[in-house]
């Protein structure tokens, strides 16, 4: 089994948001697929087997935690090395996933992902999760795909210190300690909004550079600035960019990325998909054998000396050491028999 690992949405290698790339003939059990995700320790791994169509392909993702329904690094790693590697002359690959068909271009700028582009509703987001940020407030709220939550400036989302166990607690639902925190660019900066997102509730306490919180972000900023698309960077630190368009259903996330790894995973894998969750055998040893009572010798028993009388022992104190050794001096008399009754007739 082939196995890749893509820093996405990077030119460079060791930025952007690492993910695993698993292709497979057919699928392996869910506990196999979540044991190589957890071994991966990657924020996710992506396990792609084909339909049956050309171009087409079924798509999971696994953090080291649990299967998510959405990931959007792992789809444009998967769909790069589809179109660059298994089938280069592709230039389009549609996913079959749990949140639908998604569809990964090749273009001369990089790689193209649609994603489903959510309503957007007003969030009022508590104030115990401004502590929990460590900011004063927000200047915006709102809930899409995640719960997002709007600061005023970049250095605020730069600095912030998050108390990564408060958020999980605080943000409940289907995405559970899941949270986007943006903020518009500094003036001169070459991007327009930036970003961080959390999330312990699946395991990750800060995602590096996270596709589908951009498809949360790129409309809310293309309405707020009135442009047809935007350039968003993920203040990780790996840190990450990708540009994004807004359509009336989705959202097109343009982004490039780096091949770290290519490499191959044990055949065996498939063969022992079934044993996963067992315990590995200890090795056999020999059993150890029973030890006899050792008789101890004559030099551990309480000295007489000649001439001198075994000191007497109180009436309520336990035998001397050795006391329970020595051979006894006489037999003890054997029991008087039970006396005997005799019946007879008259």
């Amino acid at each position: 089994m082939k196995i890749w690992i893509v820093h996405a949405f990077t030119d460079r290698l060791f930025t952007g948001n690492p993910a695993a790339v698993v292709p497979l003939e057919r699928w392996l059990p869910d506990a196999t697929l979540q044991a190589i995700a957890t071994e991966n320790r990657l924020s996710e791994t992506a396990f792609v087997t084909p339909t049956g169509l050309k171009g087409n392909y079924q798509l999971r993702w696994f953090t080291p935690a649990t299967e998510v329904p959405l990931c959007g690094h792992a789809t444009l790693a998967a769909g790069a090395m589809l179109l660059s590697e298994l089938e280069p002359g592709l230039e389009v690959v549609v996913f079959d996933t749990h949140a639908g068909a998604l569809v990964v271009r090749a273009t001369p700028e990089g790689y193209t992902l649609d994603l489903p582009k959510k309503q957007r509703a007003p969030w009022d987001a508590p104030g115990e999760l401004a502590r929990a940020l460590g900011v004063n407030g927000f200047a915006d709220a709102f809930v899409a795909e995640y719960a997002n939550v709007v600061l005023e400036s970049e250095a605020a989302v730069v600095n912030m210190k998050p108390d990564i166990a408060a958020i999980n607690s605080i943000i409940r639902g289907p995405r559970q300690g899941m949270l986007v925190v943006t903020a518009p660019a500094d003036e001169g900066k070459p991007y327009d909004f930036v970003s961080r997102f959390f999330a312990p509730g699946a395991g990750i306490d800060e995602d590096p550079v996270t596709g589908s919180a951009f498809a949360d972000l790129a409309p809310y900023w293309c309405d707020r600035f009135d442009m047809e698309s935007v350039v968003g960077y993920q203040a990780s630190k790996r840190g990450g960019y990708m540009r994004a368009i807004q359509t009336l259903s989705s959202v097109r996330l343009l982004g490039q990325v780096a091949v770290y790894l290519r490499g191959e995973l044990d055949p065996s894998l498939a063969r022992l998909a079934n044993r996963v969750d067992e315990h590995p055998e200890a090795p056999p040893r020999k059993k150890r054998r029973a030890r006899k009572a050792r008789q101890l010798p004559a030099i551990f028993e309480d000295p007489v000396l000649p001439g001198m009388d075994a000191p007497s022992a109180p009436a309520n104190a336990s035998p001397p050491p050795g006391e329970h050794l020595r051979p006894p001096t006489s037999h003890p008399a054997p029991p008087e028999a039970a006396p005997r009754i005799v019946v007879t007739g008259k």
